[in-house]
């Protein structure tokens, strides 16, 4: 259930951590100089992976761990943090802004009420509104499992702590960091940027503003520190950094395309250009299971957010969008860089 493996001779050890949902299975990491070491990220909510855990990490001899950094908010890397905590007294770092919205979502009442105004705005008929009530409800229900309370909170962009370079990423959270190693042109990048899993970035109550736009920009700030080799949260680590950076912009770029095209001679609200859309394994919208429709529905309204703050398209008062500005569907037009 927990399965320790050294990644880089002396510094990095990876813990592989049994999740109950998709893809089975989270990252921890630890990092190790001297005989100081940190942990990046806690895996999921199952007190049976405690002890296991700890045993896992016994083994990495000389290492008197100090600080937990937690790379985002989602509950597959937030899980057993406060556990960890009370047993070997570590700090527990992560963004303020994350922390937030975490504490958003233990009111599940609010959660709820937010969401389901921005069905509203998203055209959702009331035929699915009850399923995105128990898919939030359940959503809220599951934080509940690993509410933390941090040590420290990062309020910058940008900050050193425990000789570690945080940057702060955002796009699949608000207040997702991804954690540099320097001299070794290495980082730590949560769900940033995986292999070969397209990372979601939905506009929810608790990833509001304009997430497609933040998650762009962090892979372009990531592209700019002239990494060599990524450990994500999930998969496996990354040494093609930027070429798999070009490939996930071009991915988000093919789908833009794919929303302005749908808008081409039409008007539409965002529940009808998702059902107008195809997903995961070239599935319909009207196939998916709760979860994925609500995940799909959330990345086509970032998708449409993201096209609105350029100009590209805009929504009348029925809250439908159509094209306001004529492109060229490609990277020069859609993310200036």
């Amino acid at each position: 259930m927990v399965e320790l493996s050294e990644k880089v001779s002396g510094l990095i050890y990876q813990l592989r951590i049994f999740m109950p949902m998709e893809p089975g299975y989270v990252f921890s990491y630890i990092v190790k100089r001297d005989n100081e070491c940190v942990m990046i990220d806690a895996g999921y909510p199952n007190a049976e992976l405690l002890n296991p855990l700890i045993n896992e990490l016994s083994k990495i001899s000389n290492c008197r761990l100090s600080t937990l950094f937690i790379t985002h908010m989602h509950i597959d890397h937030t899980g057993l943090a406060n556990e960890l905590r009370n047993r070997l007294s570590l700090s527990i770092v992560m963004h303020r802004r994350d922390y937030e919205q975490v504490l958003k979502m233990l009111d599940r009442d609010l959660f709820i009420k937010e969401f389901l105004e921005l069905l509203g705005q998203y055209g959702v008929p009331n035929a699915e509104m009850e399923l995105y009530r128990n898919v939030t409800s359940g959503l809220s229900s599951r934080r509940r499992l690993s509410a933390l309370n941090p040590d420290v909170l990062i309020n910058n962009e940008e900050e050193y702590i425990e000789r570690m370079h945080v940057l702060l990423t955002p796009g699949h959270s608000p207040g997702h960091i991804s954690i540099i190693l320097d001299e070794y042109k290495l980082a730590f990048t949560g769900d940033l940027i995986l292999p070969t899993i397209t990372t979601h970035v939905g506009l929810t109550p608790i990833n509001p503003g304009n997430p497609l736009r933040d998650y762009l920009n962090s892979l372009i700030r990531i592209r700019k520190v002239d990494l060599k080799c990524l450990y994500p949260g999930h998969e496996g680590e990354i040494c093609n950094v930027n070429d798999r950076i070009n490939e996930l912009i071009m991915h988000r770029v093919s789908r833009l395309c794919e929303v302005v095209n749908t808008l081409r001679n039409n008007e539409l609200t965002i529940f009808e250009i998702t059902n107008m859309l195809k997903w995961m394994d070239d599935k319909k919208y009207v196939d998916l299971d709760p979860m994925n429709k609500y995940m799909a529905l959330t990345e086509t309204a970032a998708l449409v957010k993201y096209l609105e703050s350029i100009g590209i398209v805009k929504a009348g008062n029925d809250y439908k969008y159509g094209i306001i500005r004529e492109i060229m569907c490609d990277i020069r037009e859609l993310i200036p860089q």
